[in-house]
């Protein structure tokens, strides 16, 4: 179960909040108070963020009447550097975003936002966003639209934002709380063979995105736990094997390998003979090695493979 959250404690950040929320003037002013306020107890900048406090501000504002959305759209616009106070602002926004989904209030406009957040460059703001997106995705019925949302994030465009999302979605949706929550399993298997082939089919200039590598650093523990977490009438398994069998790209069956290398620590692992299995079907579908024998002179790379005169 997902941790119950109370509202602000503070009566001057709730005094802010309301202020910003209520007052007729412009919200850059009117939000000035609260903005200061969040940064100074926001933890940053230091190893992380106060997700407590973050959880805190998005129950306060959840049923909040007023400019909520565009409040939270400028704190989550804030572009400080993440070893300043400020970045919390775009942390205190994720979970603000992710509560008013909760609650049913401007969810269409709020996934797009918490889509933004998720692909963001900064280490803190993400870290905001993967808790906001957990504690939403452990709630009945969240983590299958989690699965859904992130089937459309994988259709955007902008590579740093289709990559960058999916891949803090998928650690979102590979915390045992928000597996537990899942319905549809079939559902989120479909996203993961979506991701491995966006990965194993992107253009070579895709390999300089930072979005695509966070991918592959995110698939090998998110496999790993969704075929421990599916291992009832070995769905989980039998999708793996069936990737580790088609899967050529070395960085995608890199991905697949550490995945194996984890699924024996995680909890609910498959028996032993399970993953020795798996690991036999990765073996099998490996490309043979080329014999260097066999290698005539002038058909290799680099100048060593040119003929002698």
């Amino acid at each position: 179960m997902s941790r119950s959250t109370e509202g602000l404690k503070s009566e001057a950040l709730r005094a802010a909040l309301h202020t910003a929320l209520e007052a007729r003037g412009p919200l850059p002013k009117v939000s000035q108070a609260l903005e200061q306020l969040l940064a100074k107890h926001g933890g940053l900048p230091g190893l992380r963020p106060n997700l407590k406090l973050a959880a805190a501000f998005g129950a306060e504002i959840a049923q909040a009447d007023g400019p909520v959305l565009a409040l939270l759209v400028q704190l989550a616009d804030d572009p400080s550097a993440p070893d300043t106070p400020r970045a919390f602002l775009p942390v205190a926004a994720a979970h603000g975003l992710a509560q008013r989904i909760r609650a049913e209030r401007d969810a269409e406009d709020a996934w797009p936002a918490l889509q933004r957040l998720a692909a963001d460059e900064r280490g803190p703001v993400r870290l905001g966003v993967l808790d906001a997106l957990t504690q939403l995705g452990a709630r009945e019925g969240f983590a299958d639209e989690l699965v859904s949302r992130t089937e459309t994030w994988l259709d955007e465009s902008d590579r740093e934002l289709c990559y960058g999302a999916t891949a803090t979605a998928l650690e979102a949706l590979s915390d045992g709380r928000v597996l537990a929550a899942l319905r549809d399993h079939d559902a989120l298997l479909a996203l993961l063979t979506r991701v491995l082939d966006s990965v194993s089919d992107a253009p070579r200039s895709a390999q300089r995105s930072d979005g695509r590598r966070r991918v592959l650093r995110t698939l090998g523990p998110s496999m790993a736990a969704v075929v421990a977490a599916f291992r009832g009438g070995q769905k989980g398994v039998e999708w793996f094997r069936a990737e580790c069998e088609r899967a050529t790209d070395p960085e995608l069956r890199a991905a697949l390998s550490d995945a194996l290398q984890r699924l024996a620590d995680v909890s609910n692992a498959p028996a032993r003979p399970v993953i020795d299995e798996l690991r036999a079907a990765m073996e099998k579908s490996q490309k043979p090695l080329r014999d260097a024998a066999r290698v005539r002179p002038g058909h290799g790379r680099g100048r060593k493979s040119r003929a002698l005169r």
